[in-house]
């Protein structure tokens, strides 16, 4: 199991992605996840994806379909005890095929029905959500059919490691602790949310802190 994408929960319609073109980054194509009442604005390289989320139709995101994966209180009631942050993962390789976690299964209306998105169970709005997505791959495979940009301004290629620091005085739940086993990812408790991304194994040792327009760093 590996990332496939991370989204980070914000305003409407993401200002804060400006401050990731200024940094050189070249924006991909926005979706709205109709029936889900969320819309995004994503930023892609060549394994992975960071999406920034907003609500966009209180109603869809409060619908019996979407109330579950709580994301009108991750994204709406923002707040210093909620994780704005979400998690999805995929499989390394054709066998690696179940979720290492207890997941619930979240059937969206934009996606074909035999196709479903595994969310982690009993897992606190202090954590990120966590899910996922047996039918994902590298976005570099994607790059020819979808055209998204994988290269950009600033040289950033292949993520090669994420620590993402929760608000949380707990011990950290069964979902994380099983994540925390990856040798890619690293869950820790803190006093803020915070997400840091590597790239490329930080052989050029810089880094740029978004704060405060995103819990975010960027270390390459």
């Amino acid at each position: 199991m590996e990332v496939d994408h991370v989204y980070i929960c914000t305003d409407r319609k993401a200002p804060a992605g400006e401050q990731l073109i200024e940094f050189g980054l070249i924006e991909g194509t926005s979706n709205r996840h109709l029936g889900q009442g969320t819309a995004n604005r994503r930023f892609y390289f060549h394994n992975m994806m960071l999406e920034l989320l907003w609500v966009e139709e209180l109603d869809e995101v409060k619908s019996e379909r979407t109330k579950p994966m709580r994301l009108y209180e991750r994204c709406e009631l923002r707040a210093n005890n909620k994780s704005p942050f979400g998690i999805a993962f995929r499989p390394t390789d054709e066998l690696d095929e179940k979720a290492p976690f207890p997941v619930w299964d979240y059937h969206p209306i934009y996606l074909p029905d035999f196709l479903k998105i595994q969310v982690a169970k009993e897992t606190p709005l202090s954590e990120p959500m966590y899910f996922y997505l047996s039918f994902a791959a590298r976005q570099d495979t994607y790059a020819k059919e979808k055209k998204e940009p994988l290269e950009h301004k600033i040289p950033l290629r292949e993520v090669t490691f994420i620590r993402v620091y929760t608000n949380q005085k707990c011990a950290l739940s069964e979902a994380a602790n099983a994540i925390n086993q990856l040798t890619h990812i690293s869950l820790e408790l803190s006093d803020e949310n915070l997400m840091e991304i590597e790239f490329d194994n930080g052989v050029q040792k810089q880094f740029k802190d978004f704060r405060p327009h995103l819990p975010l760093i960027f270390r390459w």
